[in-house]
């Protein structure tokens, strides 16, 4: 029997009930139902409708019927439509009557709102933490790696030597907007509907200011249609967690490109690398492999429901119960790619020898370029006369850092024979040293405004 067929001539057919059913899904959020139905007790005990005794079995009842399911001890039915269902079916069963009265002055359409608000914010805020210790490993390698100058690179190809640690601190601050992101979701999702009813509010005056205290809500819902038609907290949930995929996958192909035998930059840990079934000599990135590849999980969960959000009008519509499976899994798989990326940062090998190696003299065409135009030329003819030299270099075969002094004043006077320390890359890094630059005063700068955001 259902909780609400009393106008209905016949069952609903199997493949409808099939079709219609949550339950596999939304018992995740068992807690937040169960507390959700907790504080309502109390809260219609305020008013009258339950007794003390009624409100202890009540409470007993749910937190027994919680216990019993992180025991493996729930048996659900085919009927249970949803976790909602579920518990008050398994409630009535284990205190009678008064079970029955728990659903007072409530509908399953501001009750599924809150419990789903309290799952999402739950889970927010774990992956903030989670996000932070992503950061904290960007600092760490930022302090082991400060000695070590790689290629930079735009467009794939060797740009300007920049520090490693340079690079580790650019991943930290994007994270921190990242956080933000996620910050904002949070904020928008901390209101409490539970009071709403259907779409027209509880015909029952209870307190809803303590309920959400209760519940841990920042405040109510102002309006009751809001209070239930609103998932603009699960789009821009799923928004931030796409925007962060993004990000992610981006690093992400960095380290693979830079494990391969080409680059040779970094060697990821066997703990987090897997082989190949027929070749026995491979080693591949699957960690960071399998993060880029998640990043279309989460693009897609965010289109796919915001097409959902599109059609739907005001109040509730079945529709919405497509809101659960996307959140979920993008929550779910954010938390596994934040975890696996920090050990991956944290234990990963680079390989200082072979990056020395790989640096290109040309790294250093830039700074020739501002050498020239700290002596007084204008940028575009310095730009000119260096890329004269870079021409002559690839046709003679000669080095840029070989051609000495004497050959670089051919192409101009300013040259002379300081010119020639630019070919240490020390001095090459360090010349940036400007607010966000790549020299060692700066990147310490940079850690030291890092550790005191994750001090806040």
């Amino acid at each position: 029997m259902k909780m609400w067929d009393g106008r209905f001539s016949k069952p609903s057919d199997a493949l409808m009930e099939q079709f219609h059913n949550s339950l596999p899904f939304d018992k995740t959020m068992i807690e937040e139902d169960i507390d959700g139905s907790i504080a309502w007790a109390r809260a219609l005990k305020n008013i009258g409708i339950f007794s003390q005794q009624e409100l202890d079995e009540v409470t007993n009842g749910l937190k027994g019927i919680l216990d019993d399911f992180r025991h493996g001890e729930i048996t659900f039915l085919h009927s249970d439509e949803d976790v909602h269902m579920a518990v008050e079916r398994l409630l009535v069963e284990r205190v009678g009557d008064a079970a029955a009265r728990l659903h007072t002055g409530r509908s399953r359409n501001d009750q599924v709102a809150t419990d789903t608000r309290m799952y999402v914010k739950k889970k927010l805020i774990a992956l903030q933490s989670l996000v932070e210790e992503l950061q904290r490993a960007c600092v760490i390698r930022a302090q082991s790696d400060i000695e070590i100058i790689i290629p930079g690179y735009t467009h794939l190809q060797q740009a300007q030597p920049i520090l490693l640690a340079h690079y580790w601190m650019s991943f930290f601050f994007a994270l921190q907007r990242e956080k933000s992101r996620i910050e904002h979701a949070i904020e928008i999702t901390d209101i409490m509907p539970l009071g709403s009813g259907a779409m027209a509010g509880s015909g029952f005056n209870l307190d809803r200011d303590k309920l959400a205290s209760d519940l841990g809500f920042s405040s109510v819902s102002y309006n009751s249609i809001d209070g239930v038609a609103a998932r603009d907290f699960i789009l821009e949930s799923l928004s931030a967690l796409a925007s962060c995929a993004i990000l992610i996958s981006r690093y992400a192909e960095d380290i693979i490109i830079w494990s391969s035998k080409e680059f040779s930059f970094v060697e990821i840990d066997d703990a987090w690398s897997t082989g190949s079934s027929m070749m026995p000599q491979k080693k591949n990135p699957d960690s960071v492999e399998l993060i880029r590849g998640k990043c279309g999980r989460f693009v897609g969960n965010y289109m796919r429901f915001a097409t959902t959000c599109k059609g739907v009008g005001l109040t509730y519509y079945k529709d919405l119960q497509e809101d659960k499976e996307p959140i979920f899994d993008s929550l779910y798989q954010m938390e596994m790619i934040l975890k696996v990326l920090t050990q991956v940062l944290l234990t990963i090998k680079v390989k200082n020898e072979s990056i020395q190696k790989n640096l290109d003299p040309f790294l250093i065409a830039t700074d020739l370029a501002d050498y020239l135009v700290k002596k007084g030329m204008p940028f575009r003819q310095a730009h000119k006369v260096v890329g004269k030299i870079v021409g002559f270099s690839v046709e003679s075969g000669i080095a840029l850092d070989k051609l000495g002094y004497q050959k670089l004043s051919e192409f101009s006077e300013l040259y002379t024979k300081d010119v020639e320390q630019l070919f240490v890359w020390e001095t090459a890094v360090n010349n940036r040293d400007i607010p966000g630059g790549t020299a060692r005063s700066s990147v310490d700068k940079q850690v030291e405004i890092a550790l005191s955001m994750l001090q806040q």
